[in-house]
């Protein structure tokens, strides 16, 4: 799968995931105010919940991927360009770090939880807790392709996508 392909897949399933949340929250709060005496639908909040712990764990790498997670830049956009390389460097290997501790402690809890239901949907909670590591394994794609473009000193994000098409446009 090329890498604009694997974007939109990720992208689409974010947006599914919103729609699910706002669709289901929608439908349940419709059904509480206009039928009288039904309490809405008794596993909205569930799906809502866990869809949404999908929704940003899966949009994590894509955070990573278009530069948008908050950071503060007041100090670091005045120093000079080599000293901005390499903090950038050691910020993205903090974050494999991180991502690595993610991966690892999100894997065993959602093996450990593999016997366990949800309350309403009676679905093994590790499905739900699988959204932990595999989060983590998209931003760490995401930062090994931050670095990989750090280190070849391009701009660490390419808001033009141009990057994935191997286009020589320098």
């Amino acid at each position: 799968m090329s890498a604009s392909r694997y974007v939109q897949v990720v992208e689409w399933l974010v947006i599914a995931c919103l729609v699910v949340m706002s669709a289901v929250t929608f439908v349940s709060t419709a059904i509480r105010f206009l039928v009288p005496g039904v309490g809405g639908i008794y596993w909205a909040e569930e799906v809502t919940r866990y869809t949404s712990i999908w929704m940003v764990f899966l949009a994590g790498g894509l955070g990573v991927r278009y530069g948008v997670h908050l950071h503060v830049d007041l100090i670091t956009a005045r120093l000079p360009h080599g000293v901005q390389r390499a903090l950038r460097v050691f910020s993205c290997l903090l974050m494999l770090v991180f991502e690595g501790v993610l991966v690892y402690f999100g894997t065993i809890v959602m093996l450990d939880t593999m016997d366990q239901q949800s309350s309403s949907l009676l679905l093994p909670m590790g499905y739900m807790y699988a959204a932990i590591p595999v989060g983590a394994l998209l931003m760490i794609v995401e930062t090994l392709r931050v670095l990989a473009r750090t280190l070849a000193d391009k701009s660490p994000v390419d808001p033009t996508g141009l990057d994935e098409l191997h286009l020589n446009i320098d």
